[in-house]
Formats: C-alpha cells, sequence, structure tokens
C-alpha cells in the first residue's frame, strides 16, 4: 500500500471562494486516497499563506519534507499545482529534497507527469503562468490600495481601537475615545504602562489589557497616519507626542515584581559606558548600579548608589543647576516669528484640496499635482523654521518658590512623575558624582 501525504494550501483571500476551501480540498483527497487504496500518513495545511512564499516560510510545508527527510512518505498529493507553488524557484529547491528521497507527487484535478522531459517542460511553462498570475494580481491589489490611500480611504475593514469605519471614512469611535485620551495622557506623564492602563479603564469602564495599550503606543493612527498615509483620520496625538512615547518605551523603567516603584529608572545612566543604569533592592535599600559592570565586566563603574542619595543631592542642587539652565536658555533662544512661513495655512489648503478632490470637483491628476505642490511648499517651510525655544516657563513652574515642601508631600508615584516630567537624564560616574539635565 501507497503511503500518501495530502497537502493543502490557501491564501487569505481564497478560503472564502467555492472549491478552494481546506475543507473541500481534503475532501477530494481524501476521496482519491480511498479510491486509489492509499494509506493516508497525514494532512499538510498550510493555512491563509501564498504559493509566492518562500518554502522556509510555510510551516506544513516544512514539516512535510522532514517527514520525507524520514522515510515516511511515498507520494504527496494535491488538488492543483497552483496549490503546491506558484514560485518556479522555490518549487525547484523542494523538488531536489524529493528526488533525493524518491518521493513524487501528483495533482488530482490535473494531469502532470514528472518522469518525462516532456511532462517536466509543461510542468514549468504552468508554474511560470501561475507565476505571472500572482505577480499581476499582487500588482492590481497595490493599483486599488494606492487609489484607496489618495481618496483617504482604509484600505481593510480593521482599524486600531478607538476608531471605526463610517461610509469610506476612519472617524474616532466616540465610545473608546476616552479611554485612549486617558491612556496617552497618563502614560506621557507618569511612563508607566500599568497607571496608563487603569486610567482608561477608569475613563470608559472597560478592561484595557497590556497588549492592547503596547500596540496603542506603536500605532501611527493616532496621529493621524494610517498604511503610511498620513492625516487619514482625526488624531489623538501629535508626532512629536508619538515619538516621546516612542523614547519612553525605549527607556523600558519598569516596576519591580514585588511591585515596588523606582524614582528614577528609565533616566538614570551610567557616566562611564553611557548605559542605562539597573534599580535594585536589597534589604528594602532601593539602589542602581551598571549592569555592564556587574554581569558583563565592559564598564569600570562599580558603584551602587542609594536612591535616597540620588534624591537628597536633586533636591539639593535642583535650584542651583536651574539658574544656569535658564541663562545658558535665554541666550540660545532665537524668536520664532516669520511672516512669509505660515505652515498652517498651508495645511488648512492642503485639507481643502481632498474635499474638492472627494465631492468629485476635480479629477485625480489635479489632486495630485497640487497635492505635491503643498506637500513640498511645507517640507521647504519647516527646513526654513528658526529652531524651537526652550520653555522656560514650564521649567519654572516645577521649581517654583516652595516646591520642596510640596515635593515632600507627594506619593511615591507622584514623586516619580515630578523627577520624570522635569528631569530628562542623570548621569552617576565612578567616582559617585552626579549630574543632570533639564527636559
Amino acid at each position: 500500500m501507497q503511503r500518501v501525504a495530502l497537502y493543502v494550501r490557501v491564501s487569505t483571500e481564497e478560503q472564502a471562494l467555492h472549491g478552494l476551501s481546506i475543507e473541500a480540498q481534503s475532501e477530494a483527497l481524501n476521496e482519491w486516497a480511498k479510491e486509489n487504496g492509499c494509506e493516508v500518513i497525514g494532512r499538510y495545511t498550510d493555512a491563509g499563506i501564498s504559493a509566492r512564499k518562500k518554502a522556509a516560510k510555510r510551516p506544513d510545508l516544512q514539516r512535510l519534507l522532514e517527514d520525507v527527510s524520514a522515510g515516511k512518505i511515498d507520494l504527496i498529493v494535491f488538488t492543483k499545482l497552483d496549490r503546491w507553488f506558484r514560485n518556479i524557484a522555490e518549487y525547484y529547491k523542494v523538488q531536489e529534497i524529493l528526488e533525493k528521497y524518491n518521493v513524487n507527487w501528483k495533482t488530482t484535478y490535473e494531469d502532470y507527469d514528472t518522469s518525462t522531459a516532456a511532462g517536466r517542460l509543461k510542468i514549468n511553462i504552468m508554474l511560470s503562468v501561475a507565476q505571472d498570475e500572482a505577480d499581476r494580481t499582487s500588482e492590481r491589489i497595490k493599483v486599488v490600495f494606492d487609489n484607496k490611500k489618495q481618496r483617504k480611504e482604509p484600505v481593510s475593514g480593521r482599524v486600531p481601537y478607538g476608531y471605526r469605519i463610517e461610509g469610506k471614512r476612519v472617524v474616532v469611535d466616540e465610545e473608546a475615545a476616552p479611554a485612549v485620551r486617558a491612556l496617552f495622557e497618563e502614560y506621557l506623564a507618569s511612563h508607566l504602562v500599568s497607571l496608563a492602563i487603569i486610567a482608561a479603564e477608569r475613563a470608559n469602564g472597560k478592561k484595557m489589557t497590556y497588549n492592547r495599550a503596547k500596540t496603542m503606543f506603536r500605532s501611527p493612527a493616532y496621529y493621524g497616519e494610517i498604511n503610511g498615509t498620513e492625516d487619514m483620520c482625526e488624531p489623538y496625538i501629535t508626532k512629536e507626542q508619538f515619538l516621546e512615547m516612542k523614547k519612553i518605551r525605549g527607556a523600558r523603567a519598569r516596576t519591580a515584581t514585588q511591585n515596588r516603584i523606582y524614582l528614577f529608572s528609565g533616566i538614570l545612566f551610567c557616566g562611564d559606558c553611557g548605559h542605562r543604569m539597573a534599580a535594585r533592592t536589597h534589604r528594602e535599600r532601593q539602589a542602581y548600579n551598571c549592569s555592564h559592570h556587574y554581569l558583563g565586566g565592559e564598564c569600570s563603574n562599580k558603584v551602587n548608589i542609594s536612591e535616597k542619595d540620588i534624591e537628597k543631592f536633586l533636591l539639593e542642587n535642583a535650584d542651583t543647576e536651574l539658574k544656569k539652565y535658564i541663562t545658558d536658555a535665554k541666550s540660545k533662544n532665537v524668536e520664532k516669528t516669520n511672516p512669509d512661513i505660515n505652515i498652517s495655512s498651508i495645511k488648512r489648503k492642503l485639507s481643502r484640496l481632498k474635499d474638492l478632490y472627494v465631492n468629485e470637483m476635480i479629477d485625480i491628476d489635479a489632486y495630485k499635482k497640487d497635492y505635491n505642490l503643498y506637500k513640498s511648499k511645507i517640507a521647504e517651510a519647516e527646513a526654513a523654521a528658526p529652531p524651537e525655544t526652550v520653555d522656560i516657563d514650564a521649567i519654572k513652574r516645577f521649581f517654583c518658590n516652595g516646591w520642596k515642601s510640596t515635593y515632600e508631600s507627594l506619593t511615591t508615584i507622584q514623586k516619580r512623575k515630578f523627577w520624570i516630567t522635569a528631569i530628562s537624564e542623570i548621569r552617576v560616574s565612578p567616582d559617585r558624582s552626579i549630574c543632570f539635565s533639564f527636559r
């Protein structure tokens, strides 16, 4: 009795089509095996995977080849050649393995023969046709998607949490909006995912998972960009805030497993190697040291400095350093007044241009021409704009008269919020000297 493996493959868009479903292919292959007196070794199914994918990217095909190498299979059957491959180069890589172990294959809906030169030529021709069809389909889909992006329409039915599709537009989901706003507002203030999730759940009374929050922090949709297209939807945050969150995530400040809050995790750096210092707790004493010294020996900074010492230093020296900071900032500030540069005005014209196109008052060629013109003007204006001024008043509000007394009344979480909002980084050198900079 010949030992056969049944191979089934469907791509995502094909799963709903008649005759291409997993069930339809499996039923046909099982029937063929039964009629031909074959022993079915197993079914190998790659669902939602294109035939253009490399063999290494198709999990069940890899499992099938492992069984071929183990000598468990005599024949592989599938319904049509395009279920097997639409990529000539990948086909011959797999065929080389099958020939090495004397394993043949057969299609049940088509007639192919790999034992003759004419049969192999036919397979090569049909694979070329299948590959060309796949390429043309991909190109058509790309054109459709590009046109949708030009019209600011979603390219799929899925949108990030906090949005929904209305007609052919991505709009704010008013039910979820309070949670989204609360999540971002709290995270930008505290830099703590746990507190941001709590704020989101309180805002609309629904559970917010850590994975959802993490995904939201990474999604450019929340400043209006979807699938690489700007102004696709109403933003919840600015692009600058999104980049700030990305920077915060890069810091990877953590809360200990005992749920301890470290005041300076994420903003404390080694003054020798420049890496972030790790927070530790030993006998209820919270301290920081350089992991690159203690774990890898790559750094000479063996300082183990307590959180209390850092906090004491900041309280004693913040006012003095603030005076220096303000003096330097005043000398660097450049007044931002240029009547020739009006980026907001250009962006309003760009928005009106979109409305003209959507309402079919201009054609696609006119839209593209004016769109590219306005975008280039915005780029030129942004390049010519003077540098950002340092917001001295903002930092003064943190360290106003009596700020130390107020600080002492704060909770641990509030103290952490205070320092990470006011200070961008703290550095501890091997001689235990500390320096810091304001945001």
